[in-house]
């Protein structure tokens, strides 16, 4: 097996860590478990877990290795609830998701196939962008001075205080994490298995809304994803999300375009079903505060996007409980959009040195 293969079959590694963290926040006995649903919440959960244990070790000046022990026995514990609260849920789960695919076994590999090809046109593909330098550079930069943030990964200098635009957003120290964790090295973590695990969730997203829109009908959610991959080859521009999907993979900007914000607006259809379903409240909740970790942009984009559903939603369904549910998942992006101003006006400043 090629070391690119290995870095493809690492994909599985993080849709499982997902599915895991998932089942520790959701699983209940009274409910049935949705496997794509499972995996959504458990994408955000866990990089909320991970900024929760990185920060901390930043705020202290510790080495990327203290975080590594630390966020492996987090990870641990956090799989290990997951499996026994969730053990008797996931059989179930399994054994639905295993039926539903017989029944629609064309549609699946249909699927399967547009997935493949999606995934294999870009991991394949050469990416120049100065922003690929700065990504793995930063999870390189961070595996080979042991320090986390510290470094200009461009240059190598020692920068005397965080960027704030990349001090809430760890999602590149997470993949140094893994690197340090798995030994594998960057380019191939971060232009290979991030790649493929961003398609994935993308399709899994889509799959997810075309669900609620088309009532189960796998011939048209098979249309749906087809239609959308299309449009996401055919609309490369600066003002779609598809750049980032077919040319920035790797970024956590990529996970908000392309799996954040369609999440959202999936919440927005479920909502519409039942607008008083408090799971689903929390749910938007829960991913108004793991988004900002993937990319400091969300801090903007996802009060933004929760705002544009508040008038519809409160209109269609003529519940005043909309706004203030909608205002307090808006609230963790501008907590943050406030300590980013804070920042720039050189307010708020986190030294990489005792002071």
């Amino acid at each position: 097996m090629t070391e690119a293969s290995g870095a493809v079959l690492l994909t599985a590694l993080n849709f499982i860590l997902y599915f895991l963290f998932g089942a520790a926040l959701t699983a209940s006995k009274k409910r049935n478990m949705s496997l794509t649903g499972t995996v959504f919440a458990g994408l955000f959960f866990y990089y909320l877990m991970f900024t929760l244990c990185c920060m901390p070790v930043m705020f202290r000046w510790r080495p990327l290795h203290v975080l590594t022990c630390i966020w492996g026995a987090v990870a641990g514990i956090i799989c290990l609830i997951g499996i026994l609260r969730g053990y008797k849920a996931m059989g179930k789960c399994f054994l639905n998701a295993f039926s539903h695919f017989r029944k629609n076994v064309s549609a699946f590999i249909f699927i399967a196939i547009i997935t493949a090809v999606f995934i294999g046109v870009v991991v394949y593909s050469y990416q120049f962008t100065l922003d690929a330098s700065y990504y793995v550079g930063s999870v390189t930069t961070a595996l080979q001075t042991d320090t986390i943030n510290m470094y200009d990964p461009f240059t190598g200098d020692w920068l005397d205080h965080y960027e704030m635009r990349y001090f809430f957003s760890t999602f590149t120290m997470n993949d140094a994490v893994l690197c340090s964790l798995l030994h594998i090295h960057p380019l191939l973590w971060c232009k290979i298995t991030i790649s493929c695990t961003a398609m994935i969730l993308t399709v899994m997203v889509l799959y997810m809304t075309g669900n609620k829109i088309f009532s189960g009908d796998m011939k048209k959610i098979s249309v749906f994803i087809l239609f959308a991959v299309i449009a996401d080859f055919f609309m490369i521009t600066i003002y779609t999300t598809s750049a980032f999907l077919m040319t920035r993979n790797y970024e956590g900007k990529c996970l908000l375009g392309n799996v954040v914000l369609p999440g959202i607006f999936y919440i927005y259809i479920c909502l519409l079903e039942n607008v008083k379903d408090l799971r689903l409240w929390r749910l938007l909740f829960l991913v108004a505060l793991g988004a900002p970790v993937l990319s400091s942009s969300a801090n903007m984009l996802i009060p933004a996007m929760i705002g544009v559903t508040i008038v519809p939603l409160f209109i269609l369904r003529r519940d005043l409980s909309v706004i203030p549910k909608s205002l307090v998942c808006m609230l963790p992006g501008l907590i943050l959009t406030a300590v980013y101003i804070a920042y720039v006006k050189n307010i708020i400043v986190f030294y990489t040195y005792p002071r």
